[in-house]
């Protein structure tokens, strides 16, 4: 006999909408502090998130083992895209990134920085850029120049403009 009648799907349907309407990844935009006017051409960031940082393995009796938890990992790191312009905004932006001492703080928000559920906050940001690979058969998408983002999250944010469930938040 099966367990997924209808009326015992429509249970767990029920209780993942009475949880609320889920984030979708696109709907983030990344800001870096003095250089705003570049927030559209970030196509992808990491969103920082506290966790304890790796378990710590206690060795015991026997050759035994347990685990401790590891110290709130402050220091991250992930994935970071820009969309290039003709006019090499992006490349403009880290060489100012250097100029300035090659450390900024931003703010990624949940939405747009108009109109955004929540923010965080990170700080001591610095960007690592892979050299961009050109590429003659390639005429479908735009330039892309990516790296690794290294960053400090202290569970900082700022509360919105918008609220959950409020649609105008992306428009």
């Amino acid at each position: 006999m099966t367990v997924s009648n209808a009326a015992y799907l429509k249970s767990f349907h029920d209780v993942t909408v009475g949880l609320g309407h889920k984030i979708i990844n696109s709907d983030f935009t990344f800001e870096i502090e003095g250089f705003e006017q570049y927030y559209m051409l970030a196509k992808q960031c990491p969103w920082p998130i506290l966790t304890p940082a790796e378990g710590i393995e206690v060795p015991t009796v026997l050759g035994a083992a347990l685990w401790e938890k590891g110290q709130v990992k402050f220091h991250q790191q992930g994935a970071v895209a820009f969309q290039e312009t003709q006019l090499g905004h992006i490349d403009k932006l880290l060489i100012d990134l250097i100029s300035k001492g090659g450390e900024f703080n931003a703010k990624i928000y949940e939405g747009t920085p108009q109109k955004f559920l929540v923010a965080k906050k990170i700080i001591k940001c610095t960007i690592q850029a892979d050299p961009v690979d050109r590429d003659w058969e390639n005429r479908t998408q735009p330039m892309m120049i990516t790296g690794t983002m290294f960053y400090h999250y202290y569970g900082e944010t700022v509360s919105g403009t918008s609220t959950p469930g409020d649609e105008s938040a992306y428009r």
